[in-house]
């Protein structure tokens, strides 16, 4: 098993989101309607049944309530209740207090009443302590940050403690879910939660049909990624169905051809890779998309790169792989209002792709005050010729030839050449732009 990474209890959502990685909060902002404590459920109950510590706040649900959800869960010494509820919105009325009362119920024991959750700096003080009795490693679910808004009074206090919180728990290598009710929130407050986190995820529904949509992942990226995905509740069982199936690339002939090939059973492959023979099956048959991990595992016994699988056909014609020099097309710069800037496309086409290769040129003299893309996702940058003064922050960075430069959750706001000369450089973007 790889340590690294932590299971959401869904495999389809594991493989969109290329797996979550030690170190991940996922913020999570639903709509009404969207079944988020069915998703919250299989993390938790996966987490339990695997061996890992788990914390859950709770603003917004009862002790009694939480208990009947979680008695029947395995490993249940591993789970610890921090009951915001009971004293903030459920004012210790005695339907509530009497939670801890009870005979014989299991989480009475494991479970912590904050006698004032509206003092934000008590708040912390208890929740710090859990943090290091639990120890690195252990798993939260914060279940509303709405609820923390409406007992502390504003949206300011609540982003202080997300930005307090985020990276400390990142630090302690756990995984963190955080929710929130949209509508609850202002889409600044929203919009500033995504930029400090790791991973963000829309819950909503469309004419009666339920989406999830990845608005940010940092630092993977996998095939349909930032697509919608279209799920169903089927008694406790959350489906995804593969909307745009073609887009698959009839990925699970490819691994049935190159198996059959070398005479292997799905048994045998999963087992060289280090999967279930069940994910093999669904995968052959395009119900699932592999994370880049196990499609990386999968070339390396099939004998092949992992960019054969993104190929449109088996044996694709060079002139869909191959790009003159002659053939490079002039790429679209909005964002940029100067002739001193140039951008070539440097690949045939980026559809099914994951990396939008570009040829950017930076004339002299141009000082450019804002970032050159708006682009969701990581941008990785090869200097080729020149010097190139890039600002992030309040903080300035001579690039040289032969010098790099990897942009995930940071954005620059200048770029200057400082040089005598042009200054040359490939720009790879991924996921390319929309």
């Amino acid at each position: 098993m790889n340590t690294s990474y932590i299971s959401t209890g869904i495999e389809y959502l594991d493989n969109l989101l290329g797996q979550p990685l030690i170190g991940d909060n996922l913020v999570w902002e639903v709509e009404a309607g969207t079944y988020i404590d069915q998703f919250v459920e299989k993390f938790v109950y996966h987490s339990l049944k695997n061996g890992h510590k788990v914390v859950y706040v709770s603003f917004n649900r009862s002790p009694m309530t939480m208990s009947q959800k979680f008695l029947q869960l395995p490993n249940l010494k591993n789970l610890a209740l921090l009951d915001c509820f009971t004293a903030g919105k459920g004012n210790n009325d005695r339907a509530f207090t009497r939670f801890y009362e009870a005979n014989g119920n299991a989480l009475v024991n494991q479970s912590i009443k904050l006698d004032n959750p509206m003092d934000i700096s008590h708040f912390r003080e208890v929740l710090n302590l859990l943090e290091e009795e639990k120890g690195e490693g252990a798993l939260y679910v914060f279940d509303s940050l709405t609820g923390m808004q409406d007992i502390w009074g504003d949206e300011t206090s609540t982003y202080r403690f997300f930005t307090y919180s985020c990276p400390r728990l990142y630090d302690l290598k756990t995984v963190a879910y955080w929710i929130l009710e949209k509508e609850a929130h202002s889409a600044t407050f929203r919009a500033n939660l995504r930029h400090v986190t790791q991973v963000a995820i829309d819950l909503f529904r469309t004419e009666n049909q339920l989406f999830l949509k990845v608005d940010k992942c940092e630092g993977r990226f996998t095939h349909n990624m930032y697509k919608p995905q279209r799920f169903e509740l089927l008694g406790d069982e959350i489906v995804f169905h593969e909307a745009e199936r073609k887009e698959l690339l009839n990925l699970g002939s490819k691994i049935r051809f190159l198996r059959l090939k070398q005479g292997l059973s799905q048994n045998e492959l999963a087992k060289e890779a280090g999967v279930t023979a069940s994910f093999i099956s669904q995968l052959e048959r395009n119900i699932i998309s592999p994370s880049i991990d196990s499609l990386v595992q999968l070339g390396q016994k099939l004998g092949v790169e992992p960019f054969y699988f993104f190929l449109s056909q088996i044996g694709e014609p060079s002139d869909r792989i191959i790009q003159r020099k002659n053939q490079r097309k002039d790429a679209a710069l909005p964002n940029v209002k100067t002739d001193l800037v140039k951008c070539q496309s440097l690949s045939v086409s980026t559809n099914n792709r994951r990396l939008e290769p570009l040829f950017v040129t930076i004339e002299i003299k141009a000082n450019i005050q804002h970032h050159l893309f708006t682009h969701k996702g990581d941008e990785f940058v090869f200097i080729l010729k020149g010097e190139l003064e890039v600002e992030i922050g309040k903080k300035k960075y001579l690039l040289r030839e032969g010098d790099t430069i990897y942009l995930d959750s940071v954005i620059p706001t200048a770029w200057k050449n400082v040089g005598e000369v042009s200054v040359e450089a490939i720009w790879l973007l991924s996921p390319p732009r929309d």
